[in-house]
C-alpha cells in the first residue's frame, strides 16, 4: 500500500493513516477470487459498444435480463468491450447521471442478480465491461444531500456551499461557450454554463431549505461534491472497490470538474485533482489489476493529456477524443480532410500508456466546443437541420445516421473513415442498424426540453429487420472485424500521403509491412496518385463502394474507401 499511502499523504496529510487503513479494510471485504494474470495493456485496442441499460425493449424479463442475450450481437458485430450507461439508483433527471445510491441497481432495471448475469455472459464472451463513475455530483435525492438538508453539519461538508448569496452579474455567449459572470472577492470571474437551458435564479447556485447555497455544475438537482473533505474520498474509494471487484472498468464522468471548489474552471493544472485520480486508480488496481479508467473531458489538448498522468503515476488509460470528433464533423461538412490531419497532429503526444477513444457520436450531444465563427456557423448550418439544438446551439443532438442526412453511403463512409484512425473506436447502440432520431413530438413531454433524448430511446427489435439494417449491419461488422485483424497497424501513428482535399490517405507501418488507408469523404469521384508505390504489390483487405487500385493510383468513387496491405 506504499504507493497509495504516499498519494493520500499529499491529499489529506492529517487523516492519511486512517484513510489508508479504511481503504485496506474495504479492499479485503470485496477482494474477488483469484483472477488470471493481468493483461495490463488489453485496453490498447478497444472497439467499445455503448448502450443504455433499458435500451432493449424486446425479449423477456427485466431490462438487464433482456440485455444478456444481446451481448452475443455485440460480440458478433466485432466489439470487444461494452459500456453500460448509468444503471445505478437515480430519479433520472439526467438519464441516470444523477445517482441516488452508488451501490444499488436502479429498481426498474431489475435486481443485482440480473446484473450478475450480464457480467457472467460478458466474461463468457470475453467482452470487457465499463460503467460510469459519476463523482462530481450526486442526485438531490441521495441520502448524503438529504441529511445535509436536515441540518447535519457532517453531510453539509460533503458539498460546496456558501451562506451568502453569490454575486451574479450576467450570462452571455462568447464564441461557442455560454459564460456566467460573478464577482468573487471583488474581482470578476467567468464560469462556463453547461446547461444554459436549465439554470435557476443563479446559474451555478441553488438555495435550499436550510438557507445554504449549494454549487452545481450541471442540473440544479445535481449538487457538486466537496472533494477536499476526506470523507468524500473514502466514500468513493469504497464505491470503486465494490464495482471493480465485480469486473468493471470505469468511465470517469465530468472528470475535469472533480476536486475543484466553486466557480470551476477547466484547462489548468490542478495537482490536487491529479492526485485524486492517481489515488482512485491505485484503489482500483489493488482490487482488480485489469481495471482501466476512461476519462470524459473536453479541454485543451494539453489538459486532456495531463488527465492520463504519467507512466509512473497513472491517472487514466483512455480518454474520449473530443477534438478529433468535432473536427471530423467539420471535415465531413466541408469535404476537407485538412481538419482531420491538423487534429491528429495536435493529439499525437500522449504518455506511452495512454490511448484515445475515437467516435462519431457519444451518448450526449455533438459538442462544437472550441469552434468559432465563421466555421462554427458553417457547421451549425450544415448539421442543425438534421438534429436539434442543445446548449443554446453550442451542441447538436441527434443520431449519427440522421446527421449524415440518412444517407447509407455517407454513413458507412464515415465509419470506414473512423476505423482508419489510430486508437480505439466507440460505437453507439443502434448505429449498426442505421437508427434515426426520435422526433421531439414523439417524446414524452417531460423529456422534450433535453434534446439529447432524440438520440436515446429503446430498440424494439424491428430496427434489426429493416432493409437498411440488413445492409448496414454486416458492412459495419466487416469493417470492425477486419480492423481487429489489423490492430498491429492502427496501434501506431499513421503517415500522411499526398491526396486531394476530399480524401483521407494514410500509411501505417508494422515491421516491414505497410497498410494504406483511403477514404473519399465527398460525393465526387477522386483519384490519389502515389508514384513511389506499385499498388499491384498490395492486397485489398477491404473496400467500400467503388474503389480500385491501378498501377500507381487509386480510383475512389463517391464516399468510397479501401484498405491495402503490402
Amino acid at each position: 500500500m506504499d504507493d497509495l499511502r504516499r498519494v493520500i499523504e499529499r491529499l489529506y496529510p492529517e487523516q492519511a493513516e486512517q484513510i489508508v487503513a479504511e481503504i485496506a479494510a474495504s479492499i479485503d471485504h470485496v477482494a474477488p477470487a483469484a483472477r488470471p494474470a493481468p493483461d495490463l495493456y488489453w485496453y490498447r485496442f478497444l472497439q467499445l459498444y455503448f448502450i443504455y441499460p433499458d435500451s432493449i425493449a424486446f425479449g423477456s424479463g427485466s431490462p438487464l435480463a433482456r440485455l444478456v442475450p444481446y451481448l452475443q450481437h455485440v460480440k458478433d458485430l466485432g466489439c470487444n468491450a461494452l459500456h453500460i450507461l448509468p444503471f445505478l439508483a437515480s430519479p433520472l433527471v439526467d438519464a441516470g447521471f444523477d445517482v441516488s445510491d452508488y451501490l444499488q441497481v436502479r429498481p426498474d432495471l431489475g435486481a443485482m442478480g440480473d446484473l450478475d448475469a450480464v457480467i457472467a455472459e460478458a466474461e463468457r464472451l470475453q467482452l470487457h465491461l465499463f460503467m460510469d463513475l459519476v463523482a462530481n455530483h450526486v442526485s438531490e435525492e441521495h441520502d448524503w444531500f438529504r441529511k445535509a438538508q436536515a441540518g447535519d453539519a457532517r453531510y453539509q461538508d460533503y458539498f460546496i456551499t456558501t451562506r451568502t448569496k453569490p454575486d451574479f452579474v450576467e450570462m452571455r455567449r462568447e464564441g461557442s461557450a455560454i459564460l456566467a459572470r460573478y464577482i468573487v472577492d471583488g474581482e470578476p470571474v467567468d464560469v462556463g454554463v453547461v446547461f444554459p437551458e436549465f439554470v435557476g435564479e443563479i446559474p451555478h447556485w441553488r438555495q435550499e431549505a436550510d438557507g445554504t447555497w449549494y454549487y452545481h455544475t450541471f442540473y440544479p438537482q445535481q449538487p457538486d461534491l466537496n472533494w477536499h473533505n476526506p470523507e468524500v474520498f473514502l466514500e468513493f474509494a469504497r464505491v470503486v472497490a465494490f464495482w471493480t471487484a465485480r469486473g468493471f472498468s470505469l468511465r470517469l464522468d465530468a472528470v475535469s470538474f472533480i476536486g475543484q471548489g466553486a466557480y470551476k474552471r477547466t484547462g489548468r493544472p490542478n495537482p490536487f485533482a491529479a492526485d485524486l485520480g492517481i489515488a482512485l486508480r491505485e484503489v482500483a488496481r489493488r482490487v482488480n489489476p485489469n481495471t482501466a479508467f476512461l476519462v470524459e473531458t473536453y479541454e485543451p489538448v494539453p489538459a486532456i493529456a495531463r488527465s492520463f498522468g504519467t507512466p509512473g503515476k497513472r491517472r487514466a488509460e483512455l480518454a474520449y477524443n473530443f477534438h478529433l470528433c468535432t473536427h471530423l464533423w467539420v471535415a465531413l461538412a466541408q469535404g476537407n480532410v485538412e481538419y482531420i490531419w491538423k487534429t491528429l497532429d495536435e493529439v499525437r503526444d500522449v504518455p506511452v500508456h495512454a490511448e484515445w477513444m475515437n467516435f462519431l457520436r457519444n451518448h450526449d450531444e455533438l459538442s462544437l466546443g472550441y469552434l468559432t465563427d465563421p466555421l462554427l456557423s458553417a457547421v451549425q448550418d450544415a448539421l442543425m437541420p438534421y438534429g436539434a439544438s442543445f446548449r443554446s446551439g453550442t451542441g447538436i443532438s441527434g443520431r449519427t445516421f440522421s446527421m449524415l442526412r440518412s444517407n447509407e453511403e455517407r454513413f458507412l463512409n464515415a465509419y470506414f473513415l473512423l476505423a482508419s484512425f489510430p486508437g480505439g473506436m466507440l460505437i453507439p447502440f443502434g448505429d449498426e442498424f442505421g437508427v434515426e432520431n426520435v422526433p421531439i413530438p414523439e417524446l414524452p413531454e417531460h423529456l422534450r426540453a433535453d434534446t439529447r433524448n432524440i438520440n436515446r430511446g429503446p430498440l424494439t427489435g424491428g430496427e434489426r429487420e429493416t432493409p437498411r439494417a440488413r445492409h448496414i449491419t454486416p458492412t459495419l461488422a466487416e469493417v470492425l472485424q477486419k480492423r481487429d485483424a489489423l490492430r498491429e497497424y492502427v496501434n501506431v501513428w499513421p503517415a500522411r500521403l499526398p491526396s486531394p482535399s476530399g480524401v483521407f490517405a494514410a500509411a501505417y507501418h508494422h515491421g516491414t509491412s505497410e497498410l494504406l488507408a483511403f477514404a473519399n469523404i465527398t460525393g465526387e469521384s477522386q483519384r490519389v496518385e502515389l508514384p513511389d508505390r506499385q499498388l499491384e504489390d498490395y492486397r485489398v483487405v477491404l473496400s467500400l463502394g467503388q474503389a480500385k487500385p491501378a498501377g500507381t493510383s487509386v480510383e475512389l468513387g463517391p464516399y468510397a474507401g479501401i484498405w491495402l496491405e503490402q
